[in-house]
């Protein structure tokens, strides 16, 4: 017996837009100053968190390379979201803009669904990472991911 013509293909990817909010704590760093008057910062940051993803809490790891000039320049780096349920993880590449007076920077970007497992073995699909710092690097950022999934469950 055939399924009725209105019922999804078994085959057929699904499509969902999930957001996720965190506040990164730093855990680790090593960052180097160039030039002349210091003005170049690059290196390495690792921060974690926890956040609600996909109706589920995860622990969420970000490690982020950067190439700074007076706090404005590019980042890129990985998210990892990992539950009982299954590990997800995103690629983010963007831009930092530092405010005009003091620390503090603003993230401005793309992420990118690299692969999940278990519960989220077929996940892929693609967004936008913004985010904000009010200190000065290596202290914490407040995140926001929006992510257009396909097979999302």
């Amino acid at each position: 017996m055939d399924p009725p013509a209105d019922s999804p293909s078994p085959t057929a990817s699904t499509k969902r837009t999930q957001e996720f909010e965190a506040t990164f704590e730093p855990e680790g760093r090593i960052q180097h100053q160039v030039g002349p008057d210091l003005e170049k910062t690059y290196g390495w940051l690792e921060y974690g968190a926890n956040t609600t993803f996909l109706d589920n809490s995860f622990d969420a790891q970000m490690q982020v390379a950067n190439d700074f000039v007076k706090g404005n320049g590019t980042f890129e780096g990985f998210v990892t979201l990992q539950s009982p349920e299954g590990n997800v993880g995103l690629r983010i590449t963007g831009v930092a803009a530092s405010g005009p007076a003091g620390p503090g920077t603003k993230f401005t970007g793309e992420t990118e669904v690299i692969g999940g497992t278990e519960a989220y073995a077929t996940l892929a699909g693609r967004g936008r990472f913004s985010g904000e710092r009010t200190g000065d690097t290596g202290t914490p950022i407040d995140v926001q991911v929006t992510l257009e999934l396909i097979n999302a469950r």
